[in-house]
């Protein structure tokens, strides 16, 4: 495979304020993705094992909403202003919407997102939207029926569905996110633009990432570099130089009408130099790297006793642990988590 050159980019300077958190390399960290479940009623290659593969951690491994609630203010006395909550599905777990509320009513938390497959979304939207969620990113991979049964091995209607909900009760604006695969999906994306287009939505193209173990990766990845050489993607999107902003997504216009379209490039164009995330696995991992197997454990931190001190010195700790760039590796010495584990 030959992806595209990785390009770096300047540092960022650390703001050097005691009451917010940085890592090594001067990047402020801001944003808390929060996977509440390793549960999933999709089984998307990409994302998880095979079902002979896959084992779920035991639900009492799992966070409580009172736990994820606690850490969340802890996280939000070091400068953590912005929410997204995972899975897994997070539909799956039961009350979600409470959670929701929970985190909603924190002081300084200014954005609280979810990422969902909208199975479910159709009957919970209202209940989230009132619960305090501002906005949803979903998941989709395709627009034909048969396809999505065989990737996801779910039917396609209720996700259409969902996204109506959303868009109807004002979860907005709406995301949709597309992971490129070659010889499964890579042939849909002029129709994938024209339907976020016409849901008043905006489409992201996501490359595959090797989060599998055992996946033919090599096989089915294409770079956003071939998609935007397309006749049928340049006769809808402008071409040039991608605008930036504090998200992983490099964007460009549409050439009919307004909005744009999203292109995230974690194999072919590196965004470390501007990444801002933790993550919170359902067991209570903290992960400063999406891609470095590395974390530490907070549920035994809470389960154990610990003060908010001790919750606030492994976030500090986490962040040092950050590396400046993030390599995929599937040697002997890693976990090997799939993405379903990590949250996604």
């Amino acid at each position: 495979m030959n992806a595209s050159p990785i390009r770096f980019y300047p540092k960022q300077q650390a703001l050097n304020l005691a009451n917010e958190l940085h890592d090594s390399f001067g990047r402020r960290l801001n944003y808390l993705r929060i996977s509440v479940t390793d549960r999933c009623n999709m089984r998307c290659d990409y994302c998880r094992p095979a079902a002979d593969a896959y084992r779920a951690e035991p639900r009492s491994h799992i966070l409580q909403f009172e736990e994820i609630e606690r850490i969340v203010r802890v996280a939000a006395g070091l400068g953590v202003n912005k929410v997204r909550i995972t899975g897994g599905e997070p539909l799956v777990r039961k009350d979600l919407p409470d959670l929701i509320a929970k985190i909603a009513a924190i002081d300084g938390i200014i954005d609280l997102a979810m990422t969902s497959n909208a199975t479910y979304l159709a009957k919970h939207a209202q209940a989230l939207k009132d619960a305090g969620l501002h906005r949803i990113n979903i998941s989709l991979d395709t627009l034909h029926p048969l396809r999505f049964q065989k990737l996801t091995g779910s039917d396609l209607q209720p996700v259409l569905d969902g996204i109506q909900a959303a868009k109807g009760v004002g979860l907005l604006p709406i995301k949709l996110n597309t992971v490129l695969m070659k010889g499964i999906n890579e042939d849909e994306v002029a129709e994938l633009i024209d339907f976020a287009t016409a849901m008043g939505a905006t489409i992201r193209f996501i490359e595959l990432m090797p989060m599998k173990q055992g996946m033919d990766w090599d096989k089915h990845y294409v770079s956003i570099e071939d998609v935007l050489r397309r006749d049928d993607v340049r006769a809808r999107v402008e071409v040039g130089d991608m605008t930036t902003g504090n998200t992983a997504a490099r964007y460009l216009p549409l050439k009919h009408g307004k909005g744009e379209v999203g292109f995230i490039m974690p194999m072919s164009d590196r965004f470390c130099e501007g990444c801002n995330r933790l993550r919170l696995t359902a067991d209570g991992g903290l992960r400063s790297c999406l891609p470095a197997d590395k974390h530490m454990n907070l549920r035994d931190v809470l389960r154990g006793g610990g003060t908010d001190d001790d919750i606030r010195s492994v976030f500090m700790r986490s962040a040092l642990m950050k590396p400046e760039i993030g390599i995929y590796d599937f040697s002997a010495d890693v976990d090997k988590r799939s993405m379903i584990h990590v949250g996604g």
